[in-house]
This record gives C-alpha cells, structure tokens and sequence, in this order.
C-alpha cells in the first residue's frame, strides 16, 4: 500500500513540473514577412497632373502580381473651372472638361513595390469643349453682308503608348508611404471631331486667345514624351 502511494506521489510530481515546465517555455515566433513584401496594393496621387496644360485631378491604384511584377490604373477628370491656362470669358474654347485614363504593366527588377522598374504604359485621353467664333454670311461677290455668331461642339481624343524607366522608394520609415519618379518615351496620336462646324464660307474665324490651344491637331502619330511624380500610400 506504501509503494502505491509512493508511486502516484511521484507521478503527482513529475505531472506538476512538466505542467510548470511547459507553461514556462515561450513559443519560438513565426517567421514575419518583410514589410514591403506583405504590402500588395498602392493607392496613389499625381500632382503635378493639375499643372499639365490639359490639367486634372488624377488618382491611381497599383497592385502587385508577385514579387515582380504588377498593374496599375489611373483616372482623372478636369473640369473648366480649375484650368490654369484659359480664360473662362472669352476664349475661343469654353465648357471645357478633359478626361485621362492610364493602364500600366510594371516589372521590379529586385521586387516590388520598392525598387527600379520599367513599365509599358497606355494612354487615353479626351478634351470636350464647345468653340466659339464668328462666320460671314453671304461673302461669295466680297464684304460679307453680315456676320454671325457660333457655338458649336469639339473633341479631340489621344491615344498613346510609352515605355518608361522609374524608381518607386519609400518616404516613413515604416515603408508606407511612397515616391515614384518616372520618364519614357513612345507615339501618341489623334483624332479631332468638328462634326458640327458650319461649312461652304469664305469666312470663318473663331474668337479669343488661348495660352496654348487645347485642340490643335496632327494628322499623323508624333514622339511622345511621359514623365512625372506620384506619391502614394502602400497596405
């Protein structure tokens, strides 16, 4: 009867040391992710977009698809009223509203979304406005017999592709907020639509001065140039 007792004290013991023992012990950690690769999304702001002669407030997002490459999108709106570069009360353009899509393909040479990169960008962007000018009626013999206000629609639309070499570095020391500098090159071109514009005169002239006209046109595609700074937050 003793060696029983003596046995389950024993036991007793030993139970209550590993429980204290196991209590004691702290769990190894997991390992963590590195702060930039847990972040997959960057959410950003252009602003040097509401500078630009075709001015906009433009926002983008970026995602990453692995560690090396990702996708990024960008809309912006401008309308008549923040424009910096024509006057509003007697330009030849007025009712002005611009609209800017971007859709990019990135690759990080050491991993994103901090890093080098190059990028093939694309480029959509449309100006609506209505023109303002004046026609001569009944100018076919010489001096018009008199002369006739108009206000008709325009829009130019652009189409462009670019490839651009960047460098996206971060701005906290907890690597969320970020600075992307970037600059390229590719072919942009155009389309203008007059559809409305009154036709057959021998006089036609539209009325005030633009700083730099909105809608000037090339028939053919022409070199162009993408450059810029974003800051964005990364999660």
């Amino acid at each position: 009867m003793k060696n029983v007792r003596l046995i389950g004290l024993i036991a007793l013991f030993f139970g209550g040391v590993s429980i204290v023992l196991a209590q004691s012990v702290k769990p190894l950690p997991l390992p963590s992710l590195d702060a930039e690769q847990s972040q997959r999304w960057v959410v950003k702001f252009a602003p040097l977009s509401l500078f630009d002669p075709n001015n906009t407030v433009q926002f983008g997002i970026e995602r990453l698809l692995g560690q090396h490459q990702s996708i990024q999108a960008e809309f912006g709106y401008g309308p008549q009223a923040m424009n910096l570069w024509r006057n509003s009360t007697s330009s030849r353009y007025s009712d002005n509203e611009i609209w800017r899509g971007r859709a990019e393909w990135r690759y990080y040479w050491h991993g994103g979304p901090i890093g080098s990169y190059m990028a093939l960008e694309g480029l959509y962007l449309q100006k609506n406005a209505y023109e303002n000018g004046t026609v001569g009626i009944g100018c076919e013999t010489g001096p018009c017999q008199y002369y006739q206000l108009y206000s008709s629609p325009i829009a130019k639309r652009v189409w462009a592709g670019h490839l651009k070499f960047g460098r996206q570095f971060p701005l906290s020391p907890d690597k969320r907020f970020l600075a992307d500098f970037y600059g390229g090159l590719g072919v942009r071109w155009s389309t203008l639509d007059r559809s409305s514009v009154p036709g057959g005169l021998y006089y036609f002239q539209s009325n005030g001065i633009s700083l730099v006209d909105p809608f000037s046109y090339t028939p053919h595609p022409t070199i162009s140039l993408s450059y810029g700074i974003k800051f964005g937050y990364s999660f």
